[in-house]
């Protein structure tokens, strides 16, 4: 046989190899030739469904779940107070942080903020006293803008002013700088969309608002190749958030599919050949 042949035959019947299906639904066994690439049906989490029926009562409980489990989850982890730690620093008196604290319970408003209007803190060491509040370090910014190749919904960003800062391939380890508290749940839930690891830090709000401000230009030159989102802005039952996930998976053609829950959201992120499209649910 011609050795050129015998390989495109090899790679010919690689492509046309059968895959036997089973769904996790329904329980419906299909066999598929695998043709280059091509898929059928719907991933959840791993499991196969084999049309937009079975995936929209799969994902419907995956949301009931979700849901529940979210209901549960209520820890609070006791820190020592902001201004307890900068009068332990020496940069703020028991004088000064009694006159603030008597103006947020007049007033309101975030005593850092309070704090930086007076003229009494900089940013710099509230931020320094925010890491050592929830013992993780403080991240300087670049001032030339990074790609960081792994996209964060606007929504959350905003929401809980976190951003990427740093990205390792070797390592696959994703730093989130926060601005004023530490979001565990977003931190696992990035996980689970991303793939990566992550781990926290705090930056300034000033190098926040500036790694926002390049990471909106470049969203806008890269439009088309990054996640569309789509936010839903009041609650809907898990059987209008399935149909409605069902309805973006089938316009994007998506082959894998992730919902997580955290805090005020849950997030799905639904993956096409070319195209994904994240879609936020209030959760509360």
């Amino acid at each position: 046989m011609n050795p050129v042949n015998s390989n495109a035959h090899l790679v010919w019947s690689a492509a046309l190899k059968v895959i036997a299906l089973r769904c996790e639904h329904c329980h419906r066994s299909m066999v598929l030739r695998h043709l280059f690439g091509r898929k059928a049906g719907f991933r959840l989490h791993e499991q196969w469904y084999c049309s937009p029926a079975c995936f929209t009562s799969a994902a419907e409980e995956d949301f009931v779940r979700l849901l529940r489990s979210g209901q549960k989850r209520s820890v609070h982890i006791a820190r020592m107070p902001l201004g307890l730690i900068l009068m332990s620093r020496g940069l703020l008196t028991h004088a000064q942080l009694r006159t603030v604290m008597e103006d947020q319970r007049n007033g309101g408003g975030e005593i850092d903020e309070l704090l930086t209007r007076l003229g009494w803190i900089s940013e710099s060491q509230l931020t320094a006293a925010r890491a050592a509040q929830w013992s993780c370090p403080v991240f300087a910014v670049p001032k030339l803008a990074i790609r960081i190749g792994i996209h964060i919904p606007s929504t959350l960003v905003h929401t809980y002013s976190v951003i990427p800062v740093y990205y390792s391939a070797a390592s696959n380890l994703l730093l989130m700088g926060f601005v004023r508290g530490i979001e565990y749940g977003l931190l696992f839930a990035i996980e689970r969309i991303t793939g990566c690891k992550t781990q926290p830090c705090f930056v300034t709000p000033s190098d926040f608002e500036l790694q926002v401000h390049q990471r909106d230009r470049m969203l806008e030159e890269s439009k088309g190749t990054t996640p569309e989102e789509v936010r839903f802005g009041i609650v809907q039952s898990p059987a209008i958030m399935a149909r409605a996930l069902c309805s973006y998976c089938v316009d994007v053609d998506a082959n894998e599919v992730m919902i997580v829950t955290f805090k005020d959201y849950l997030w799905t992120r639904a993956k096409g050949g070319r195209r994904e499209v994240d879609l936020l649910f209030k959760a509360c």
